[in-house]
């Protein structure tokens, strides 16, 4: 088991990115500046031509992450006091809620790789939105249904 936001895997080739220093984050916009398609991928060496938008996965994590990640939804009670108009820089939110639990929630990168084996989707069936991605149950994910891989 991987300790929890310090290993990746590349959205592009599938390896393990295991130097936070190496990872890099890309992503979309479109024409009405919504961010969308975000990846985590090896910096340089799985660089797509067709992302227009990045920065160091190191940008994202920890509070200072959370921070950046939360203004894409928001831009907060300080410039809504002074007069600027809100607004949602995110195309589609369940691909941002993803990538966000990559980058914030422990083992739910690892535990995400295992999403579609048909036993855990029918363990979690009746589950909340919340439970199935507590870091405990994700760590339970990899222990239970990472051995089988």
């Amino acid at each position: 088991m991987d300790k929890p936001l310090t290993k990746w895997y590349c959205d592009v080739c599938g390896q393990q990115i295991d130097d936070v220093e190496r990872g890099y984050v890309i992503w979309k916009t479109t024409n009405e500046s919504k961010w969308h398609g975000f990846k985590i991928i090896h910096q340089t060496k799985c660089d797509p031509d067709d992302y227009n938008m990045s920065l160091a996965l190191h940008d994202f994590l920890g509070e200072s992450g959370l921070t950046i990640l939360l203004s894409q939804l928001s831009i907060g009670p300080i410039k809504k006091r002074k007069g600027q108009k809100p607004r949602c820089r995110i195309a589609d939110m369940d691909e941002f809620v993803d990538f966000v639990r990559r980058v914030q929630t422990p083992f739910y990168e690892e535990a995400r790789r295992y999403f579609s084996n048909h036993d855990l989707l029918e363990k979690y069936s009746d589950a909340n939105e919340v439970f199935p991605y507590l870091p405990e149950q994700l760590e339970e994910i990899i222990k239970h249904y990472g051995e089988r891989h």
